[in-house]
């Protein structure tokens, strides 16, 4: 039997089957996360502050339901849209990740799924223990 248990939080079309995270053994790994609403609209769009905060607190959400938490973040790697930008989102790490901070990668990229768009963030955490679905 296999230890792999997907976990689906937030918004996301019907058609979409890709989990917003798997777990396997010890390790939980998400999708990417972006600013979006119940009905897929762009949350403060072009705000890489407001968008920001938001993703890593679903990011939080969705590490806890999956047996996680942001303490136990291992790697997270961002994807900007602007590099004048990094700035502003690397006080926004700082603000969730104060203490003992994962490994991070940050990308610049030509835009993202949705316009408006400004950060999507994507993260590897550890998993304290087994979690029931």
């Amino acid at each position: 039997m296999s230890d792999k248990h997907s976990y689906f939080k937030g918004p996301r079309p019907e058609t979409d089957k890709f989990p917003n995270a798997v777990r396997k053994g010890d390790l939980v790994f998400t999708s990417g996360f972006v600013a979006i609403d119940d009905n897929f609209a762009v949350i403060a769009p072009g705000d890489v502050v407001a968008q920001s905060d938001l993703v890593f607190r679903r990011l939080s959400e969705l590490l806890e339901h999956a047996g996680s938490s942001m303490e136990d973040v291992l790697k997270i790697s961002a994807y900007l849209v602007a590099d004048a930008d990094y700035p502003l989102y690397n006080e926004a790490r700082h603000r969730w990740f104060p203490n003992d901070p994962p490994a991070s990668s940050t990308v610049v990229v030509a835009s993202l799924v949705k316009a408006g768009l400004v950060v999507e963030i994507e993260a590897i955490a550890w998993a304290r223990s087994a979690n029931s679905d």
